[in-house]
């Protein structure tokens, strides 16, 4: 199925009904403030599922979800994935192997958010878009991406703009082009490799 920008896909504490494996879509994982807002969790792109823990009987979703990027997805209902759990092992150790990514991704979330200042953290979120989008190409408004970071979006927009005028990335009315990856990568905190490392680490050993 198609999934335009925006669109929620589940709320933290609600029944899981269907899981979703991207394929050319990006979704953010959402935490909710107690002021109304919402926190950003991690990403999940073509390398990952939202309900994964539907295949181990889990039907309650541990945060929210919603579409960052749009583009096309797999969808599955909650209790068809957990009857393939039973049946598959092979798909129980990889959810579980890809749960426990998220789990550390998670707690670098937290650090790289708390130690790390822009323009790094801008710089890390459009390489793991690129990552989860494989496309230089990312349809992000600036109000997404201080979404993803947890920031203003005035502080992003600055860092940004600091980002393009190295000649790192153009960027024009929500579209952005990774024009020097390598130079974005220095740019970037020790956070990106990191997360880079944890999700090979643990699904290569996951088969």
């Amino acid at each position: 199925m198609e999934l335009s920008p925006s669109t929620v896909l589940g709320d933290s504490g609600a029944p899981q009904t269907h899981a979703y494996f991207p394929t050319s879509c990006m979704i953010s994982l959402l935490a909710p403030t107690l002021d109304g807002k919402r926190l950003n969790l991690g990403l999940t792109g073509h390398e990952g599922v939202y309900g994964g823990a539907c295949a181990l009987g889990i039907f309650v979703s541990a945060c929210g979800a919603e579409v960052s990027a749009g583009g096309m997805a797999w969808k599955i209902e909650a209790t068809r994935l957990a009857r393939h759990g039973r049946d598959h092992p092979q798909l129980l150790r990889l959810v579980g192997h890809y749960l426990y990514v998220e789990l550390r991704q998670l707690a670098l979330q937290s650090v790289c958010s708390h130690f790390h200042a822009l323009p790094n953290r801008p710089a890390r979120c459009l390489l793991m878009s690129q990552d989860r989008l494989r496309s230089r190409d990312l349809w992000l408004t600036h109000e997404h991406l201080a979404q993803m970071l947890g920031a203003r979006r005035a502080g992003v927009t600055e860092a940004a703009g600091q980002l393009q005028a190295q000649g790192l990335i153009t960027y024009h009315r929500g579209h952005i082009y990774i024009a020097d990856r390598p130079a974005l990568q220095k740019a970037s905190c020790s956070c990106y490799p990191q997360g880079r490392a944890i999700y090979h680490h643990a699904m290569d050993h996951a088969g």
